[in-house]
């Protein structure tokens, strides 16, 4: 039921925004100072309103906390102004208008914004500063909630001076669209978007995304939150929680989207990722060695043209070793997945050899039991009752259509496996590139096709070497109509999937910058 609704909220705001938007409450903060645009947003009483804060700069040592009204649909938060990306985000045009330096004590956000289902929200055209010795823990911009269409659009999220940036913190189940924005950083480990919007997916209570891993992919739909025609200096973002999330049409300068995995606490991995059509360098080096430092779930990853770095995509799993997190042993923890780091391995893992294969929510498994309890020692499989094997079904990740420019790494190329829980056509299926990525030529039995038609023959489909199950395996991309085919069952083609519409149709199909407010009043105002 959750999902027809998050299906029906996007379609209602959708049709709402192409009709046109009707009168609505317009109020204009006094100024762009956190008092007058708190006074702003608490004066908001219709079931449409505007916010606009006027152009200036104005320093933030408190942040404001706000959740939309429940009789509120839309609500539209809006600067004078500031320099954002233009469309693949290869440029940026604008000035900053409205401009927030935040100091936010503790590092805490500027904004922290609560939704609800079926509510529309639009922070637009405000450019967001970190002050000087400000250290960020959360998103310049944080938003929680359960709301299917929440915009974010031609906005600054700057670090100066070498400064972490931090811009976007999606929590709840928030989903929708980043667009056009500049996140501009020269910290290669910054979190442009921290993408945490698993945490109550259908309604998850435990907040650690337990409730996504149980849910199935759904790629290529509206089930994820986009970043579109952004501009990423810096690093891009991180990903946990069973968040979901789409990158495409950006361009990214020395960036990384960091997939964390699960690990040491009871926060569920990052759980299903599409990241294509983007333009990635990184001049200063690999940073780690990915564009997609992946630790868990599937992925779709096409069509990027990608320099400087070693791997477009990096498997792993921290659960391997203490180097990134110590593990807590059962019942206090998930453990060690295999044998390397203690005698004994963890009966949250498939164990099929002393790998520990297959690991929980490692990289190239997807849906499975849902696991209940929201910390240990009170974490249990809700199929068996107990602590287990949660049976993910194998869910490969797929890489293909890429322009890969070697760097002069070695190795490098398009998949970097963890070779003890990774391997090459069961896990993860990759296009014929040379020495970068499959070996050899289609056959139907490795790798992925590209082609206008249909490739003749036969085909090999996936079997999960847990259960003995069918599963996906290799692939066909039919280029005349940018659908994955794969074959499941063996000699057998299935639609897979084809990507979601583009733009978003919460941009309403535009890339313009959102109009500077005028005749800006210093009070608060009403107009029906």
């Amino acid at each position: 039921m959750d999902k027809i609704v998050k299906w029906l909220s996007l379609a209602i705001v959708t049709a709402w925004l192409v009709a046109g938007r009707v009168a609505a409450q317009t109020i204009s903060a006094a100024s762009c100072n956190t008092s007058d645009v708190q006074t702003a947003l608490n004066s908001v009483t219709q079931s449409s309103a505007t916010v606009n804060i006027p152009a200036g700069t104005c320093s933030w040592t408190s942040g404001i906390s706000y959740s939309v009204p429940s009789g509120t649909t839309s609500l539209v938060i809006q600067g004078a102004g500031a320099e954002y990306a233009n469309t693949g985000g290869a440029s940026t045009a604008g000035t900053d208008e409205t401009i927030i330096s935040v100091n936010v004590s503790g590092g805490n956000p500027a904004f922290v914004i609560g939704t609800a289902s079926g509510q529309y929200l639009e922070v637009t055209g405000i450019a967001f500063s970190e002050a000087s010795g400000y250290t960020p823990d959360h998103g310049e911009v944080e938003i929680s909630g359960n709301s299917a269409s929440v915009r974010v659009d031609h906005c600054h999220f700057q670090a100066t001076g070498g400064a972490e940036l931090e811009g976007i913190e999606l929590d709840g189940s928030v989903l929708g669209v980043a667009d056009h924005n500049f996140f501009d950083s020269s910290d290669a480990v910054s979190n442009a978007i921290r993408v945490y919007n698993g945490g109550t997916w259908e309604g998850d209570s435990t907040g650690n995304g337990d409730e996504s891993w149980a849910d199935t992919d759904h790629f290529g739909s509206s089930e994820f939150f986009f970043a579109e025609d952004d501009l990423f200096t810096g690093g891009a973002g991180d990903c946990v929680y069973g968040g979901r999330y789409v990158i495409r049409y950006s361009t990214l300068t020395n960036s990384v989207m960091y997939n964390h995995g699960t690990n040491s606490s009871p926060a569920r991995g990052c759980r299903a990722v599409e990241f294509y059509m983007n333009t990635v360098t990184s001049p200063s080096g690999p940073n780690g060695g990915a564009v997609e430092s992946n630790n868990g779930g599937p992925m779709l990853v096409w069509g990027n043209t990608v320099s400087g770095v070693r791997y477009i995509v990096s498997l792993s799993d921290v659960r391997q070793n203490d180097e990134t997190y110590a593990e807590a042993t059962i019942p206090n923890g998930w453990g060690y997945c295999g044998t390397t780091q203690t005698s004994s391995d963890s009966v949250w893992d498939g164990n099929m050899n002393s790998s520990g294969y297959p690991c929980l929510d490692q990289p190239g498994r997807g849906a499975g039991d849902l696991i209940t309890g929201s910390a240990f020692p009170d974490i249990v499989d809700s199929k068996t009752g107990t602590e287990s094997w949660p049976h993910e079904v194998l869910d490969p990740i797929y890489v293909w259509d890429n322009t890969y420019n070697s760097a002069g790494y070695s190795p490098e190329g398009l998949v970097g496996p963890d070779g003890s829980l990774t391997t090459d056509n069961l896990d993860y299926y990759q296009e014929f590139l040379a020495i970068y990525g499959e070996p050899g030529s289609w056959n139907g039995t490795a790798g992925i096709n590209q082609s206008s038609s249909a490739p003749s023959g036969d085909c090999t489909a996936g079997t999960d070497p847990m259960t003995g199950a069918a599963a996906p395996g290799v692939a066909w991309w039919d280029t005349s109509n940018n659908t994955l085919y794969v074959c499941n069952p063996t000699n057998t083609w299935t639609a897979f999937y084809t990507p979601y519409i583009y733009p978003h149709p919460l941009t309403q199909a535009s890339s313009d910058p959102p109009a500077a407010p005028t005749n800006l009043s210093a009070t608060v105002s009403t107009s029906n």
